[in-house]
């Protein structure tokens, strides 16, 4: 059974801002109790977020919501998480149609040529941020127990 982990782990376990794991939870993307799963899915969210596909405009002031492209990108790194396949060479393309995993050298290079031949994509490390969680986990500061206070005394 994984771990459950707080909001505050789970930002610093996937580098992030604990303002991100906020904008997460409040898109849908992480959900309590969170897991190490939640790590990658935020990491994920917090690359794809702020992009803007070329030719498009965003207006920085308006809030946005997930779109399908950022969807399948969280969902896609989430699948990888229990892919037995999966190693830290995996990568992650996100195309502003698709995200796509592929887990080897000859894979990647089969999908750059057949998949992504003179279109624009944003390629994550996922396999590296994958093998990375326990070992980030297990250097998180463990919480300690606070001292009770002493009672209050009438003055």
């Amino acid at each position: 059974m994984a771990a459950t982990l707080s909001a505050y782990a789970v930002a610093n376990a996937a580098h992030v801002s604990q303002s991100w794991a906020w904008k997460a939870r409040d898109a849908g993307i992480i959900h309590a109790p969170y897991t190490e799963e939640d790590v990658i899915a935020l990491q994920v969210y917090a690359c794809v977020a702020p992009l803007v596909w070329p030719g498009e405009r965003r207006v920085r002031s308006e809030k946005h919501g997930l779109e399908l492209w950022q969807s399948l990108a969280v969902n896609a790194a989430r699948e990888a998480m229990s892919d037995p396949h999966m190693c830290p060479e995996t990568v992650l393309w996100v195309l502003q149609d698709a995200a796509l995993l592929a887990n080897t050298a000859g894979e990647r290079a089969a999908l750059e040529l057949d998949q992504l031949a003179g279109r624009t994509a944003f390629r994550l490390p996922l396999g590296e941020w994958i093998a990375q969680v326990p070992k980030t986990l297990a250097q998180l500061p463990t919480s300690r127990p606070r001292k009770p206070r002493p009672p209050m005394s009438a003055a």
